[in-house]
């Protein structure tokens, strides 16, 4: 404006001095000439006029960016104020801590590497089974169908702590839903020995703690106890997550095993002197249910002996146990011929043998026999082997193979019950796709089905059962 307000100053200052020129004696222009002239002051104050709205908009620019630039610097300023705020609570922390009293600063430390101790060692594995199972032979389906198709899964986490060289403490949690088709089969031996349908709730299948003796020469458990874990082992037929999923070639069915895992102890000895032997003894609470453990047990004893320590061979090579055991069962049992006397015990002894022949090749047996007074198997045998993947360049996979028998007691068969041997036939093959995950397709044959040879439909003596398991361990 004060531009604007200049030029039209000059303007009539000019026209002034030209009109007093004219009146002393100038020569007068013409209209026209005037005219002429007019319009050349009008486009110069135009120009003159456009010239200071540039100007007044630049002036407007400079004004808003020194406004900006004057936010920024408060921004700015209230940034390291506040820093500075930090940084002088944080002196003031380290002030109280340096003047805090050494013996609290040390128990502080102390408390913090006893938590770190406590996870130091610590191992966790974990792994979830899971296993489809399928038979055109169903002989005990709802609903007449033969054909079934059904699924299970497990999940089991598994914590271990050693405590130098004097003890172990583990927890085994478990959980898991379905069956598979075990529901829909009527047999002596059944074909999912990872079933455990808890509905998805997470058991303590077992807890117990570890004591090592005389340089582990004497190894004292006790907890809540699996008592598979120390009679009928076996390095190729005891693990139904990785090896085979019948019961009949996890556990011999001669075994009249406790209802559950519950508490109780085991010792074994392990004599430095003797180290082609090995002799375990477990004694547990029968029922499961933590009453009375002392009223009726369940007992056993195993002695194995490991000939490549006994003749100096080369254990990866030519590893193998033959074991022999016996076992005590005091819960009240039934005479089959008898039916008043209710309050018999039970009792069984086995065999469980395997051998490695080549780093390739490996077989295993089983044999069990029970008391046929009260039991409805009397004998039980399997026998099997496997190789692993090598010659076809798949060193970590197993192809594995086993054939067995329940065999009915003659006092099952004479109480009216039908009591033909029943055979089982498994194959699998576990392929290993990574460090982590485990294929395994799995075939079994079963005839003569609890003792008998029925389907739904009467006319089937023989059950095939077809299935996959995938195991992935962390």
């Amino acid at each position: 404006m004060f531009f604007r307000k200049a030029v039209t100053v000059i303007g009539a200052t000019s026209m002034f001095l030209f009109f007093c020129i004219s009146a002393f004696g100038a020569d007068v222009p013409s209209n026209a000439e005037l005219l002429k002239e007019l319009r050349e002051m009008r486009k110069i104050i135009k120009k003159q006029d456009e010239r200071i709205a540039v100007l007044e908009k630049q002036l407007q620019e400079q004004s808003k960016a020194v406004e900006e630039q004057q936010s920024a610097s408060d921004a700015r300023k209230r940034e390291m104020d506040l820093l500075h705020g930090k940084v002088a609570e944080t002196q003031k922390a380290l002030a109280v801590r340096e003047a805090a009293p050494a013996d609290a600063r040390k128990e502080e430390l102390d408390r913090l590497r006893g938590v770190a101790e406590a996870f130091e060692g610590l191992i966790i594995n974990a792994g979830i089974t899971a296993v489809g199972q399928g038979t055109p032979d169903a002989n005990n389906a709802g609903g007449g169908e033969d054909s079934r198709f059904d699924g299970s899964y497990s999940v089991d986490v598994e914590l271990e702590k050693q405590f130098d060289d004097y003890g172990l403490a583990f927890i085994h949690l478990e959980a898991g839903q379905g069956d598979t088709i075990e529901g829909d089969l009527a047999v002596f031996s059944n074909v999912n020995r990872d079933a455990g349908d808890s509905n998805a709730h997470v058991d303590v299948t077992e807890a117990w703690y570890e004591h090592f003796l005389f340089d582990r020469q004497v190894i004292i458990t006790g907890g809540k106890l699996d008592a598979s874990g120390f009679i009928d082992t076996n390095e190729y037929a005891n693990d139904e997550c990785s090896q085979f999923l019948g019961r009949m070639f996890r556990n011999s069915d001669a075994i009249d095993w406790p209802d559950d895992n519950a508490l109780g102890g085991r010792i074994m000895l392990a004599p430095e002197m003797l180290k082609a032997f090995e002799l375990d003894a477990v004694y547990m609470d029968e029922d499961g249910d933590w009453e009375e453990i002392f009223n009726k047990p369940f007992a056993g004893v195993q002695l194995n002996f490991m000939p490549a320590r006994a003749f100096d061979y080369d254990e990866d090579m030519w590893g193998g146990n033959y074991r022999v055991y016996f076992w005590y069962n005091g819960a009240d049992h039934t005479k089959w011929k008898d039916a008043e006397k209710t309050k018999e015990t039970n009792c069984g002894v086995g065999l469980s043998c395997d051998q490695m022949l080549t780093e390739v090749f490996g077989l295993f047996g089983r044999f069990g026999w029970q008391n046929p007074e009260v039991s409805v198997l009397e004998y039980h045998w399997s026998v099997g082997g496997q190789m692993t993947g090598q010659y076809w360049n798949r060193e970590r996979d197993v192809v594995a193979v086993a054939v067995g028998q329940a065999i009915p007691g003659k006092e099952y068969g004479d109480a009216g019950n039908p009591h033909d041997n029943e055979t089982h036939l498994e194959a699998y093959y576990a392929y290993k796709v990574n460090d982590h995950l485990t294929l395994s397709p799995d075939m079994q044959f079963i005839w003569d089905p609890n003792g008998v040879g029925n389907s739904a439909d009467g006319d089937n003596d023989c059950i095939f059962v077809y299935g996959v398991r995938g195991q992935v361990d962390f």
